[in-house]
């Protein structure tokens, strides 16, 4: 069964004739047979009605919003072509990661992740962000984290990454948030790198889980 990635829908907008834009419209024309004074009645003559140009410009819109579609899907194509390429661990954990990600789910966003790992730039055991679920805007979905007691839960986020099966689903993703947090924040730099170490290892666990869930 395929999985449905994070997707941002293409929003619709018709193209709006208004008295605002027929007044503007007005206005240059008008300093258009005002700039050649002499011409200003052959120029008169030439200009289009005001409806003619509101409808070309309302075909001018369609056809742009056909090709920009167009484009849009072509760049979610190569997206899925090359992540389908890919071996099926790698091919999870970009996935994972994209759901992830506090980017616009637009395509061209996805295709810069895409970039930026066969550039060896991301590395999607320790992705740059915290592993918890954005909407299509790339906000995180709610806060799972929030704690007064970071030390506390530190502590927890430990034991959870020894044995993450026996925790909660919310409590995994809460833990690897800390551990991240803890890592980049901690001075021993030993300990930063077990941190990191346990936040991978809960990272591809998560992958896994949610491969499966959509089985």
């Amino acid at each position: 069964m395929e999985i449905v990635m994070r997707f941002k829908p293409w929003p619709r907008h018709a193209f709006t004739d208004t008295e605002r834009k027929r007044a503007a419209l007005r206005r240059k024309q008008r300093q258009e047979r005002e700039n050649l004074p002499l011409f200003a009645e052959q120029i008169a003559e030439e200009q289009p009605t005001e409806d003619q140009i509101m409808k070309e410009r309302a075909e001018q819109w369609e056809a742009q919003e056909v090709r920009d579609r167009s484009g849009r899907a072509k760049k979610w194509r190569e997206a899925r072509r090359l992540i389908d390429a890919l071996p099926n661990d790698e091919r999870r954990a970009v996935r994972r990661a994209w759901d992830c990600a506090p980017y616009p789910a637009d395509p061209s966003y996805l295709l810069s992740v895409l970039h930026s790992y066969s550039q060896g730039r991301i590395d999607l055991k320790r992705p740059p962000f915290p592993l918890s679920r954005t909407d299509a805007s790339g906000a995180r979905k709610g806060s799972l984290f929030a704690t007064s007691e970071l030390f506390v839960t530190i502590l927890k986020a430990r034991d959870i990454a020894e044995d993450p099966d026996a925790f909660p689903l919310a409590e995994r993703h809460a833990a690897y948030h800390h551990l991240q947090a803890a890592a980049s924040s901690n001075k021993d730099r030993t300990e930063a790198m077990q941190d990191r170490v346990r936040a991978s290892g809960l990272f591809l666990r998560l992958g896994e889980l949610d491969e499966e869930i959509h089985a």
